[in-house]
């Protein structure tokens, strides 16, 4: 019996060794396919990656060359324009001129610009109005009463050594507070002495100062002081026309019937006395008055009667008013009565801020005359 490898290579198929060899060809022509695919996709990696980074390169580099020249121009352009803008007015006045002397087109330029046009002509028209405004500003004061100088006084008419006792009605930073003052006036026919006082719980004393002499004129003070929380003073020196004070401030010129601030009550009082068909309501009164800082006119207006309630009687008044003379001066007003010799019923000083000190005469008290020998000697 035959096999059946044998049959079938009888039968003209291929045998087992023609098998093997073809398996080992087959092998080998797939290991150089293999190789093959493998070698191509080392090079074609650094091709393809080349490939897709030079477009990627050259993206990033066309970006910038575009808006390099997109941003340059906005600021070339704005410049020019603001070169423009300022440039048409010269260049309209001078159209046929040329510019070649750089120096002498600036006064040309400037003599046409001050001289033709109908905007030239226009600019002088407001002049003319800026001078209305300070002609109708001194037109009120011209309407007003001239004010006068305070007369001479006849010695006679001096009221007499008094203490008027006032209720005290104060203001200080919103609190107010009840206090009392007295006005202490000493003469005899030489010197005299006046002080006004003021004393308040918890807030202490002030008292106000004048001494000076008596002359044919009325009074002429020699020194005004002020002590709170320390004293401070003005002195009249008559002999070299001046007025010194103890502060900083700087010396003033002393005017003849110049008075200070408590005496100008007492010498307008006895003006009153002297000549009362001289004050009628609007008159008005130019007297230089010293504080402890200067020496300045004060304005007085004689205002209208008023009836004040005077211990526990009503009486007629008269008001004074002086007018702040700047925004940080107080305003101060007083109140008199023929019936207590001309001298104040009534004072308030009312301050910037608003504060303000109110007396109102509570009693009057006749006093004995200064002493010959405390010639100046305050009360």
């Amino acid at each position: 019996m035959t096999t059946p490898t044998r049959q079938i290579a009888s039968k003209g198929g291929p045998s087992r060794r023609t098998l093997t060899w073809l398996a080992v060809i087959m092998l080998l022509v797939h290991g150089a396919v293999l190789l093959g695919m493998s070698g191509s996709l080392d090079f074609q990696l650094p091709d393809r990656a080349s490939v897709q980074v030079r477009p990627l390169q050259t993206r990033m580099i066309a970006p910038p060359t575009p808006p390099a020249p997109a941003v340059a121009p906005p600021p070339k352009a704005h410049r020019p324009r603001i070169a423009q803008e300022a440039a048409p007015t010269p260049i309209m006045t001078p159209p046929e001129e040329p510019r070649v002397s750089a120096p002498a087109e600036p006064d040309a330029e400037i003599a046409q610009a001050s001289t033709p046009t109908a905007e030239t002509a226009i600019t002088p028209e407001p002049p003319p109005a800026t001078p209305a405004p300070p002609q109708a500003a001194s037109e009120p004061t011209q309407s007003l009463p001239p004010a006068e100088v305070l007369p001479h006084i006849p010695l006679g008419a001096l009221p007499p050594s008094s203490l008027l006792r006032y209720d005290l009605t104060g203001q200080e930073k919103g609190l107010t507070y009840y206090a009392s003052g007295e006005l202490n006036w000493q003469h005899n026919d030489q010197a005299y002495a006046l002080a006004l006082s003021v004393k308040a719980f918890l807030v202490g004393s002030r008292h106000w100062r004048s001494v000076g002499d008596i002359t044919a004129a009325g009074l002429a003070p020699r020194r005004f002081s002020d002590s709170w929380r320390g004293e401070r003073a003005a002195h009249f020196d008559r002999e070299k026309n001046r007025i010194v004070f103890s502060g900083n401030a700087p010396e003033a010129p002393l005017i003849a019937g110049a008075q200070d601030q408590i005496s100008l009550y007492v010498q307008l009082a006895a003006a009153m006395a002297g000549s009362p068909e001289r004050f009628t309501p609007g008159a008005r009164l130019q007297i230089q008055t010293v504080t402890l800082r200067d020496a300045l006119p004060w304005l007085l207006t004689f205002e209208q009667t008023e009836t004040l309630n005077v211990d526990g009687q009503s009486i007629n008044t008269v008001k004074w008013v002086c007018q702040p003379r700047n925004r940080f001066d107080a305003k101060v007003e007083f109140w008199v009565s023929a019936q207590h010799d001309w001298l104040p019923v009534r004072i308030r000083i009312t301050q910037v801020s608003g504060s303000f000190i109110d007396l109102n005469l509570r009693s009057l008290e006749k006093l004995p005359p200064l002493p010959q020998t405390s010639k100046a000697t305050p009360p």
